[in-house]
């Protein structure tokens, strides 16, 4: 498990201290702080950050509309405005940069929350920043190479190559890591698009695995290091040929 990384771009160092604080309360690890545009772009590029918060006005220089046309046109990040200026100009503005949302200041630590993780799924759903992502959709998505999932209230981010496999269980799917075990409240298939790799494959009807952890095959079991799971009578052909392979 890893956080979700957030790069600040505001000017105000009073509230982009505040803004950390929350989100660090929140579960989330802040890259950087930039108080200009001229700081913006090289700190997106060095610290790849999972989302942006851009304040609008940034003082002198460019103001965070046109870091918000640079960043669209340099990587594929998503980012929210932090802002307290909603009049109909600034508004007509944004909408050419298609913002994943907005914070309005003064702004709360659930508002905060909320907000950010509606950005993150409308951005891996490709949700129009005017529609709301469904909750099916809000659940648990894929960004780049990691799923983006609910552990104890807060929004984790899970790199798809530190799942080990992943367990039907009644209405869920336990997802588990050589530390951790978290609770999806999805179908197998489902979890299964969105993990989207080529290296899981369906061994059991209540078991995907990632087939380069397999230590042994056995008739009607499989073997990753210490740990027994099934193998199922209609997967078992499947399951030989890709790990000998």
């Amino acid at each position: 498990m890893s956080q979700v990384r957030v790069l600040i771009v505001e000017d105000d160092a009073l509230i982009a201290a505040d803004l950390a604080a929350l989100l660090r309360d929140l579960g989330y690890q802040v890259v950087a702080i930039c108080p200009d545009a001229s700081m913006a772009m090289p700190a997106l590029l060095a610290h790849r950050p999972d989302l942006v918060l851009l304040d609008i006005h940034l003082g002198q220089g460019d103001d965070g509309i046109q870091v918000a046309a640079r960043i669209n046109a340099t990587a594929a990040t998503p980012f929210l405005f932090v802002t307290g200026h909603t009049d109909r100009g600034t508004l007509e503005r944004v909408k050419a940069v298609r913002p994943a949302g907005f914070i309005i200041k003064p702004f709360d630590e659930d508002d905060l929350r909320t907000q950010i993780e509606i950005a993150l799924a409308r951005h891996a759903a490709q949700v129009e920043s005017g529609s709301q992502p469904t909750e099916a959709q809000r659940q648990d998505f894929r960004i780049g190479n990691a799923l983006f999932v609910r552990d104890k209230g807060r929004l984790v981010k899970v790199p798809v190559e530190e799942i080990h496999y992943a367990e039907a269980a009644n209405n869920y799917v336990l997802l588990h890591t050589s530390d951790r075990r978290y609770v999806l409240n999805s179908s197998l298939g489902a979890v299964a698009e969105r993990i989207g790799s080529p290296h899981f494959v369906r061994v059991h009807r209540s078991y995907l695995v990632d087939i380069r952890r397999v230590s042994g095959l056995r008739e009607k079991e499989i073997l990753l290091g210490d740990l027994v799971l099934p193998l199922g009578r209609t997967h078992r052909a499947e399951v030989r040929m890709r790990w000998v392979g």
